[in-house]
């Protein structure tokens, strides 16, 4: 059954492509573990690389396999409750949350300057989460790409965690989180935000099932050529589990427009005007793009303030 959603099968045959190369990867693995067994002392460490090097690839494509699944799965559920009929599909990026078992994801993509460039959200909360982040310029996502790490903050931590973060993100109803870095340690492209993930006492679980959604979301989604490509230019049309991604990615291009716009107004650098900017949604308790927006379209001036 597909109904209205000629795209899930597709997203099948992505699924079934993640698990044929995860059986590749492991009969790569097999026959090194049984190599090891009969190579010279010599020789084995390079066996056990490679059959360490292989089951986790076969562990990335099965993950991979298992978000694809995930999503066909809640664009049926969708289709099949009448009730629902009304409302907008589920969001990719919405399957990442339900396998860790949380309320809410939200991707944020960085620039080559490690600078906020786009981001994908599963629902309001994720959304408003992050543009609280990128108003504050203070919290999950700022400390793991910048220290590379996972970063898990339970309940009875979060309020402590960051100054003004922590408060503004509780009054969405968010209690705890967790994010890992996306990308490469020498180059980080974004990172993964999960919001009230249900199992957040279970750090070594969370921590690590975390840790496989990233490297899956990073090697067979974001670094693809076509993911990359579309990152660098909102011209280029993107298909396959990219493009699925990437559907509903809120780009960051008219809070940088209206920073220039601020610049040239106020005779000040692109940083400063981007800090006036925030300061205004801030104080006003609106959405950065919102205030970007108005300036843009030239309802407000901030050096009339």
């Amino acid at each position: 059954m597909t109904g209205p959603f000629p795209e899930i099968e597709p997203v099948r045959k992505w699924a079934d492509m993640e698990r044929v190369r995860a059986i590749r990867a492991a009969t790569v693995a097999r026959r090194h573990e049984r190599l090891m067994a009969t190579a010279a002392e010599s020789i084995r460490p390079f066996h056990q690389r490679m059959a360490d090097l292989h089951r986790r690839l076969e562990m990335r494509h099965l993950t991979a396999a298992k978000m694809h699944d995930t999503h066909v799965s809640r664009l049926l559920r969708w289709a099949v409750t009448k009730e629902q009929q009304a409302e907008v599909p589920p969001r990719y990026i919405s399957a990442v949350a339900e396998m860790l078992g949380a309320r809410s994801a939200g991707i944020t993509l960085l620039s080559p300057e490690q600078t906020e460039m786009s981001v994908i959200s599963s629902d309001t909360v994720a959304a408003a989460a992050q543009d609280l982040e990128f108003t504050l310029g203070e919290g999950p996502v700022h400390d793991a790409t910048t220290a590379g790490e996972l970063v898990v903050v339970a309940a009875d931590l979060l309020p402590h965690r960051w100054q003004h973060y922590s408060p503004a993100v509780s009054r969405l109803g968010v209690r705890s989180l967790a994010v890992a870095p996306l990308g490469l340690p020498e180059t980080w492209v974004g990172a993964l935000t999960v919001f009230d993930p249900t199992r957040t006492k279970l750090a070594g679980w969370l921590a690590g099932a975390l840790k496989e959604l990233a490297d899956a979301l990073t090697h067979t989604v974001l670094l693809t050529e076509e993911c990359l490509a579309a990152l660098t230019d909102e011209g280029v049309a993107v298909t396959g589990p990219a493009g699925q991604l990437l559907a509903n990615a809120d780009h960051h291009a008219v809070i940088h427009q209206a920073a220039g716009m601020v610049a040239a107004q106020c005779g000040c650098s692109i940083e400063d005007a981007l800090a006036l900017v925030k300061a205004r949604a801030f104080v006003r308790g609106e959405r950065v793009g919102t205030i970007a927006l108005q300036i843009v379209e030239k309802q407000l001036r901030l050096d009339d303030q």
